[in-house]
């Protein structure tokens, strides 16, 4: 219905229009610029309504509504031409402004009026406004899209900190690895001197002494050369005893257990079959179990250690009679970290269990709360490799 009254009319070139244009380009978010435009409709559209459709992955919507209107929210409409038809069953007179820029369409501004025509000044003042509007939508979807890849680079950034410690960490146990080897090459020079002058008497100790410094300058090199890509395990080792090593782990690990009084050692060794390995890395897996053993007994008690084999398999068993191991725990000690030991760092059987199977072996243990733990360590053996002449025995292996 006509009002009566004549429709007050804005110069296009008016200071109110560049006033306008000036707001939107410099509105900050989708509300300012809701803003911007409902406050220009009122000011230069009277008794106009003005929609801002947007395209967007290929839909077009809604994106503002403003001006003077008294209808109620529109239903969700995909396309201009459906919302003009909605507007017009409400007796709106509709024109559509194209958002274009660069001859890229960005939307519609449609600018309705009820029951009259749109002026030719409110169209001419709509054209103006039309462009600096796609020119908004370009920059805010920049806008968005960096503040999204800022995010992204944020969540990068903070997943890649741990890595770059991690990596810093490394670097830095190499370095000490390195000067830790030096030390190890001290000791073990030291050591051969020390052998040329002492006693009978002393021999022995001296000789494990260089085992012990031999074997962790090893683990050292073994430590350095996995920081390599191309690094693989050797396979072309020769053959040994277990029983030789077990020997060896017993005197290199004697200083824990020979002056505890309340520890006995046990040792029931049968001949078993050579095993391919270093015999460091082997070595540090028996020392390992040994020691875990002696912490598990406390109060004292009996650490056995025994080998036989199976179908041609070497299979050596370290058991204590200590607190045990719950079942709950028992497939998860050998993770890297996980320890039911206080103060233990959970490294010594997840690493005993990599060198058992990298020589094709495995590693289990049984056990029941409060009467001990059994390891037992299964290597394939040699049937081609001669038998080593068994080593002589521990001048002391129990107390």
């Amino acid at each position: 219905m006509n009002s009566g009254i004549a429709p007050q009319t804005v110069d296009p070139s008016s200071a109110g229009v560049l006033a306008v244009l000036h707001q939107i380009a410099n509105a900050t978010d989708t509300a300012g610029l809701a803003a911007v435009l409902h406050k220009a409709a009122i000011s230069l559209f009277p008794r106009v309504r003005i929609d801002l459709f947007v395209v967007a992955d290929s839909a077009e919507h809604v994106l503002i509504t403003c001006g003077e209107h008294d209808l109620p929210p529109p239903p969700a409409f995909h396309c201009v031409m459906s919302f003009v038809a909605w507007l017009n069953q409400h007796n709106y007179k509709t024109r559509i402004v194209p958002v274009t820029v660069a001859r890229q369409n960005q939307g519609q501004l449609i600018v309705s009026r009820p029951y009259e025509e749109i002026s030719q000044d409110i169209l001419v003042i709509a054209e103006q406004i039309a462009p600096v509007v796609g020119l908004w939508l370009i920059a805010h979807r920049h806008q968005v899209a960096l503040e999204q890849h800022e995010m992204q680079l944020l969540a990068t950034t903070e997943r890649l900190r741990p890595i770059e410690e991690m990596q810093l960490r490394v670097t830095l146990a190499a370095g000490a690895a390195h000067d830790i080897g030096n030390l190890f090459a001290s000791v073990l020079g030291h050591a051969q001197l020390l052998q040329q002058a002492a006693p009978l008497e002393l021999q022995n100790d001296l000789k494990t002494i260089e085992q012990a410094a031999r074997d962790g300058h090893h683990l050292l090199r073994r430590l350095l050369s996995a920081r390599n890509a191309s690094y693989m395990p050797e396979t072309t080792m020769a053959p040994v005893l277990l029983t030789e090593l077990v020997h060896n782990a017993l005197r290199l690990t004697q200083p824990w257990w020979g002056a505890r009084h309340s520890v006995t050692v046990k040792i029931a060794l049968t001949p078993v079959p050579p095993v391919r390995g270093h015999p460091a890395d082997l070595r540090e897996v028996l020392v390992n179990l040994i020691l875990n053993g002696v912490d598990a007994m406390p109060e004292g008690g009996t650490l056995t250690v025994r080998t036989y084999s199976v179908n041609e398999r070497a299979i050596v068993e370290i058991s204590d009679t200590g607190v045990g191991i719950a079942p709950a725990h028992q497939n998860a000690i050998f993770q890297p970290f996980v320890t039911t030991r206080k103060g233990g760092s959970g490294l010594g059987l997840s690493v005993s269990r990599a060198i058992i199977e990298r020589y094709g072996g495995t590693i289990s243990v049984s056990s029941i709360p409060g009467r001990g733990a059994t390891f037992s360590i299964s290597l394939p053996g040699v049937r081609s490799a001669d038998m080593l002449p068994e080593p002589p025995m521990l001048q002391r292996t129990a107390s």
